[in-house]
């Protein structure tokens, strides 16, 4: 982990900087176009459906919500504040999303369109990625993934980040600390003009995660203990460069991410403090260019992306080290053709090289080509339809294409009621490890796939000013071919097959109630999520998962947010409920269903032009105890204090 007082001490000189520079004297002029933590409500806002998107379910994260959770992971926000069930192994430990019952390799993670999954894994670790850096978030569903890229079949996440135009520089300083040893900072200075602008954010974060939790199942008796060798460290830096001409925009990016952790076991498991560590570091750049020539509309963007996961267990004698590098050319071209049609042709060439030690021969690549056309129908505004197909080159080969439509009517002109519907069949590639991990590893596997069927009805209506409604239900059904999983072989190893087949169906309802009147807004959101995801046949002989849940999916989840601000003062009551976790294959043991609530109030003023806020949390308020995967207890009751502080000069 290394030294634990160099760290400590890095860390609160870290903090002391940001509680310095906060008394330095800036003549401000506060701009609603600021990238702040917003006062007034913290929602997940349901924008109106963007291009490309039309007959599918998708939603956006706005920065009301994203600095809420400022000093939080990716995986906090999700699992808090969306219906997308999150794996985590506690604090600190690796966690993973998983849509409408899929899992998580079939998940894409974006940063501005371009996937930072894991080539190795095939799949992205959520606790790596701090909201802070992150100005919004797209969540796309099932189909609607497919403009975004290539395998995600539960649904994408894109992080984006993004420019502010204008003649301000805008310094944020947003230090915090918590319980079980929590410190942390986010920085983020804003400058430029109208046609250039620099972004600098920084993150970073120390925790002991040193949490009381009972163990009632190592001894006779339950006995409280403290969790252990679960120390963790985090930092990150991120550069944007902009510069626009007329409507042309030239971008450049660079995040640098690093997570030193200890990783604690099992509590079934003693072992020494130290024994397993894992450090996960990655650079990723874009360079990227939107044009605009009349009414065509064109973009290119590159990226190179270097990722570092080296772990060690003593115990076991491992120590594994892993590079792998991703080089990703990306163009398109969107074509206005009259007043009610937009085509769109995407070209994504994806190359990967792999050094690990576990490869047989050490290096391994993989270049992947998809050419994607879309058209997008919209008429007269009532009704409107989508038309995608793809076709992806693998090591040149060229493989069975894929494809998508929806379609949307407006029930009632002039009103906002809306039934969608779509069709979809989308694909995955085996992740690098399933291919070539040895021993184990199936060069010889299929992709996966899914022929996905989603039916949508949405409303927003006024009652009276100013009271307004939202409400949204989904219903899905997808079929999975091939699903890959790691069985015990004929040898002493586990080898990855294709062997399963799976059905996922469910239904997604939101409806939320929202209030404005002179200082105060209030707003009051519940959603239910109901998943049943079941193994249709397989290629194992007396299968026990034959029509059991699939592990690790519970069947109901739930959430409840009540936000509330009068004048500078904001206060947020959050609840969640997980139900029950199938962990055998037979669905004979599971983890119990679990409520969560948790409450932050703030305050925030405007004093000589600068912007002031103070914020405490309490998380997991009634301190429930319970566990997101079996023998890795997550903390009971905790605090935070957090302090932004604003100015522009």
């Amino acid at each position: 982990m290394g030294s634990y007082r160099h760290r400590m001490l890095t860390l609160k000189v870290y903090i002391t900087g940001l509680l310095l520079l906060t008394g330095i004297s800036i003549k401000a002029q506060i701009s609603s176009e600021l990238d702040t933590i917003e006062i007034k409500e913290v929602i997940i806002t349901h924008k109106k459906v963007p291009a490309d998107l039309i007959g599918f379910k998708s939603i956006a994260i706005d920065s009301s919500v994203t600095g809420n959770f400022s000093h939080e992971t990716l995986a906090d926000l999700l699992a808090q504040s969306s219906d997308i069930s999150v794996k985590s192994y506690g604090v600190g430990g690796s966690a993973t999303p998983s849509f409408r019952g899929t899992s998580a390799s079939q998940t894409q993670l974006q940063w501005n369109n371009i996937s930072i999954n894991n080539p190795m894994l095939g799949q992205a670790d959520l606790s790596l990625i701090p909201v802070g850096l992150i100005d919004k978030i797209d969540i796309y569903y099932g189909g609607s993934s497919m403009p975004a890229g290539n395998g995600g079949i539960g649904g994408t996440i894109n992080l984006q980040t993004k420019p502010v135009w204008n003649n301000n520089t805008t310094i944020t300083l947003n230090p915090g600390a918590g319980s079980f040893g929590h410190y942390s900072g986010v920085v983020k200075v804003r400058t430029g003009s109208l046609s250039f602008q620099s972004v600098t954010k920084a993150y970073m974060q120390y925790a002991e995660n040193n949490f009381s939790f009972l163990n009632d199942v190592s001894s006779a008796e339950p006995v409280w203990e403290i969790r252990r060798n679960n120390q963790t460290f985090q930092k990150g830096l991120l550069q944007e460069l902009y510069y626009r001409k007329l409507k042309n925009v030239l971008s450049a990016r660079l995040w640098y991410q690093s997570a030193d952790r200890n990783l604690p076991a099992s509590i079934l498991i003693q072992q020494p403090d130290g024994n397993e560590k894992q450090l996960d570091e990655s650079l990723r750049t874009i360079i990227n260019y939107d044009g605009f020539k009349g009414l065509t509309e064109y973009f290119i963007a590159g990226s190179f992306s270097v990722s570092k996961l080296d772990y060690s267990n003593k115990l076991a004698s491992i120590d594994s080290r892993n590079l792998s590098e991703m080089l990703i050319l990306k163009a398109g071209l969107v074509n206005n053709i009259g007043q009610y049609v937009r085509t769109k042709i995407t070209i994504d060439n994806e190359n990967t090289l792999v050094k690990s030690e576990n490869y047989e021969d050490n290096r391994t690549g993989r270049n992947v080509v998809s050419v994607t056309a879309l058209a997008e129908v919209n008429g007269s505004g009532r009704f409107g339809a989508t038309f995608l197909f793809r076709e992806i080159i693998n090591n040149n080969s060229i493989l069975l294409p894929d494809y998508s439509t929806g379609l949307q009517m407006q029930i009632a002109a002039g009103r906002e009621y809306y039934l969608k519907a779509n069709y979809s069949r989308n694909s995955k590639l085996p992740s690098m490890n399933d291919l070539y991990w040895a021993p184990g590893g199936n060069p010889s596997l299929m992709n996966e796939s899914a022929n996905m069927f989603e039916i949508i009805y949405e409303m927003k209506e006024q009652i009276y000013s100013p009271l307004y409604l939202n409400f949204d239900i989904a219903l899905y059904h997808n079929t999975i071919k091939n699903m890959i999983q790691w069985l015990p072989g004929n040898y002493a190893y586990w080898m990855a097959e294709n062997v399963k087949s799976v059905n996922t169906s469910g239904l997604e309802s939101e409806l939320s109630f929202s209030y404005t009147h002179n200082k105060i807004s209030s707003i009051l959101k519940l959603s239910y999520t109901y998943t049943r995801a079941t193994t249709k046949d397989s290629e194992i002989t007396n299968d026990e998962s034959i029509g059991k849940q699939l592990i690790y999916v519970p069947e109901n989840q739930a959430n409840a947010a009540l936000r509330f601000n009068y004048s500078g003062f904001y206060s947020n009551w959050i609840s969640s409920f997980t139900g029950r976790r199938y962990t055998t294959l037979d669905n004979t043991s599971y983890l119990p269903a679990y409520f969560i609530n948790s409450l932050s109030v703030g305050y925030g003023i405007n004093h000589k032009d600068n912007l002031y806020n103070l914020s405490l949390t309490a998380d997991n308020i009634f301190s429930t105890g319970y566990e997101a995967i079996a023998y890795y207890p997550q903390p009971g009751r905790s605090f935070s204090l957090k302090l932004l502080i604003q100015f522009i000069k």
